[in-house]
């Protein structure tokens, strides 16, 4: 499936949980000024009234305070209770006239003492049940003010707690999916103390912070009341902090200062701006209301095309990373360049952008999550390719001379423990030099692989067999296969000797000659088995090769004829 599919797919998960409840017809002022008097006022200016609208997208300047007059379009006869709520106001100051009594009311999304009947998605008020269509209620609203419009709307509460126990649901569950890919990141960097983790948590545990304040909810968890005097500070704080770590994490998730250099040095520098934006949010004398949220969106825009630019480069180059990193953070990546400029243009929030940004997020969080346990495994299996060449004959394919001789003492160690009988073969190929010199190396590699497969043939699951140095092999017997060393032995000369290796147009014939050395009680160490195995080794070569020697005393006597 595309990245453009995945996107799209998601937005369209989100429009059927973003819906909200309908709002009843509303007449919309815009008053010059504030009432002259609001207790008792019961119709208020007349001109300047519009139709009837669903709901009231109204404007915060910052330089003054808009004044708004909202009526129903007909008196309110429903069952339940009429309500108020204003939605999207994370900046501007809101003050709100109640009939019957207009006393002000000036409660934000940030107050830990909302009604907690409802969620802090919106500010709600309660109105008479009798409202009638000639009550005004009046919405002042300014500095500091915001770009993008406030929703205001009147339902019943029924309907609304309706959308609210959806909406609920839905930032519960987007929230939880981060939280929990946070909590697994988390376990991998106390296990791995790799420095990629912690970027992860920082940046998703920030992004999900910031998410929570600017929906509100963030606010009725317990101990909320601190942030309240922070207002929606905290949210820039967290957005800033979300956007300067996620750099950090992509450029060593995806290896892009390797794949793109100079792409990924230029996105290494943004993210030190957003770093100190985070700060600068908290210092009021730098008046950073005024021309902050633009700058960050100024910021996020460019960080954004740098960092597609950079991973679809080096996804494009093999970069594996790069590629979950595009197919996790396009949709946000998207969503967020849709955000910036609603912000920017001062453009409605809709509600498939509300519930769609975290819902990005979340899809974010869990694929980054399936790609750092992806490049674990990569790593993994790097280590152990690394292990398996450090151990293993790369071409053979049996242990090394250090790997066999660490099995080997292991080996001794177990049988001194528990009297297991051990033996050695040492073995070597005969005239091997002759083969290299006349056929060249590539025929020696051949017969040194056939060689091989002629002693595996004959060994068991405990055998180990190990390439010692050049044509020489070292086999080690344990248990029953030690009782029968000898043996094996012959078997394994009987098989060298049947073997035809096709070199080209030839074939070569080949013989082996092995030295055997059993465990005894005067065996001082693994060391010395090896030693006397090869002292057997010489002496089968002396007495004319392709034959078996073993050591028996302080000396190689033949075991057995020649073989033929």
């Amino acid at each position: 499936m595309s990245l453009c599919s995945w996107r799209w797919g998601l937005l369209l998960l989100c429009w059927p949980i973003a819906g909200v409840a309908d709002d009843v017809a509303l007449r919309v002022t815009a008053l010059p000024e504030a009432p002259a008097s609001m207790a008792g006022h019961a119709t208020g200016p007349a001109d300047g009234q519009g139709g009837a609208v669903s709901r009231a997208w109204l404007r915060a300047p910052a330089d003054r305070t808009a004044w708004y007059a909202l009526r129903l379009a007909e008196d309110w006869h429903q069952a339940y209770r009429p309500l108020l709520a204003i939605r999207g106001n994370t900046r501007a100051r809101a003050t709100v006239y109640l009939p019957p009594d207009y006393r002000p009311h000036g409660d934000t999304v940030f107050d830990a003492t909302l009604d907690p009947g409802f969620s802090h998605h919106a500010v709600v008020y309660l109105l008479p049940s009798d409202l009638r269509a000639d009550q005004p209620i009046y919405v002042a609203l300014g500095d500091p003010g915001q770009t993008q419009p406030i929703r205001v709307g009147i339902t019943d509460v029924a309907s609304y707690r309706v959308e609210d126990l959806r909406h609920v649901r839905v930032s519960t569950f987007l929230a939880s999916v981060q939280l929990s890919m946070v909590l697994v990141i988390l376990c991998f960097w106390l296990v791995l103390r790799d420095r990629m983790f912690l970027y992860f948590i920082v940046y998703v545990g920030a992004q999900v912070v910031y998410d929570m304040a600017v929906s509100g909810e963030l606010y009725a968890l317990p101990g909320a009341a601190l942030l309240t005097p922070l207002g929606y500070h905290t949210g820039q704080s967290m957005a800033a902090l979300a956007a300067g770590f996620s750099i950090w994490f992509i450029l060593a998730f995806a290896d892009l200062r390797h794949y793109t250099p100079r792409l990924a040095a230029w996105l290494g520098a943004l993210r030190w701006p957003f770093l100190a934006l985070a700060v600068v949010v908290w210092l009021p004398w730098l008046r950073p209301d005024a021309w902050l949220p633009n700058t960050v969106n100024l910021l996020l825009m460019v960080s954004t095309l740098v960092a597609l630019a950079s991973s679809w480069l080096a996804w494009r180059r093999g970069n594996r990373q790069a590629g979950f990193f595009l197919l996790s953070w396009v949709p946000l990546l998207a969503l967020t360049m849709v955000r910036v400029v609603q912000l920017s243009a001062g453009l409605p929030w809709p509600a498939w952008l509300e519930y769609g940004f975290p819902g990005s997020m979340a899809w974010a969080a869990v694929i980054i999550t399936v790609g750092l346990a992806d490049r674990t495994l990569q790593v993994r299996h790097e280590r152990d390719q690394a292990t398996r060449m450090a151990q293993f004959d790369p071409l053979t394919g049996v242990f090394n001379r250090r790997a066999i001789m660490d099995r080997l003492r292991v080996a001794w160690q177990a049988a001194t423990d528990g009297r297991e009988p051990l033996a050695v073969l040492f073995l070597d190929i005969d005239h091997f030099k002759q083969i290299n010199d006349s056929r060249g190396h590539s025929a020696g590699d051949a017969c040194l692989v056939a060689v091989v497969e002629a002693i595996r043939a004959e060994l068991g699951q405990s055998d180990r067999v190990g390439r010692y140095g050049g044509e020489e092999f070292l086999i080690m017997l344990r248990g029953d296969s030690a009782r029968m060393a000898v043996r094996i032995a012959q078997r394994i000369i009987a098989r060298a000797s049947a073997l035809r290796v096709p070199i080209g147009e030839h074939l070569i014939a080949l013989t082996v000659s092995i030295g055997v050395a059993v465990r005894g009680a005067a065996t001082p160490d693994v060391d010395s088995l090896v030693d006397r195995a090869d002292t057997a080794q010489y002496r089968a070569k002396a007495e004319g090769r392709n034959r078996v020697v073993v050591w028996r005393g302080d000396a190689a006597v033949a075991a057995h004829v020649r073989m033929r």
